[in-house]
């Protein structure tokens, strides 16, 4: 297929219109991807933005559809990427370059195995000599900013939440 690069990226979208025909929308692909899988949520979503409102994770046998807004951050750990909210861990096959590619810009990797959403950030405390300590609204759950990641992290959610100092 010369339409898809090294790295898998879709080069070619066709749109055709046909005014006697019903809507369908078809993804042709050499593999069901989870990024597939993300695309064909977005699209059924119906989102102006072509972003999707929820993800499919799993809880042990069964499968969840999270609202994106539930979701404090995403981690990476022993080869698997959870999903965290407020109370529960769900767990997706999709990788985090993967989850940053489809998710809104109010989710930011933060560290190498850190994905948070901006938006349920509720305060910060920064250590000296090492990562920020972020905590969420309405949870007890915690992840880290690594010192790389800070300045930008720190520039984005001030932009995202326009926070006033």
């Amino acid at each position: 297929m010369e339409n898809a690069g090294k790295n898998g990226m879709i080069k070619k979208v066709r749109i055709e219109i046909d005014p006697d025909g019903a809507e369908e929308v078809v993804i042709r692909c050499r593999n069901a991807t989870p990024s597939v899988f993300a695309l064909k949520a977005a699209i059924e979503s119906g989102s102006a933005d072509g972003q999707a409102k929820e993800l499919a994770l799993q809880l042990g046998e069964e499968e969840y559809f999270v609202e994106l807004s539930r979701i404090l951050f995403f981690e990476s750990a022993d080869n698997r990427v959870t999903a965290h909210t407020d109370n529960r861990i769900y767990y997706t096959d999709m990788k985090l370059y993967e989850l940053e590619k489809m998710l809104p810009n109010t989710f930011m990797r933060v560290s190498k195995g850190c994905v948070i959403n901006l938006e349920a950030v509720q305060w910060l405390r920064r250590e000296l000599t090492g990562p920020c300590r972020v905590g969420f609204t309405g949870s007890t759950k915690q992840a880290y900013v690594s010192r790389m990641y800070y300045r930008p992290f720190r520039e984005k959610l001030e932009e995202t939440r326009r926070i006033l100092r």
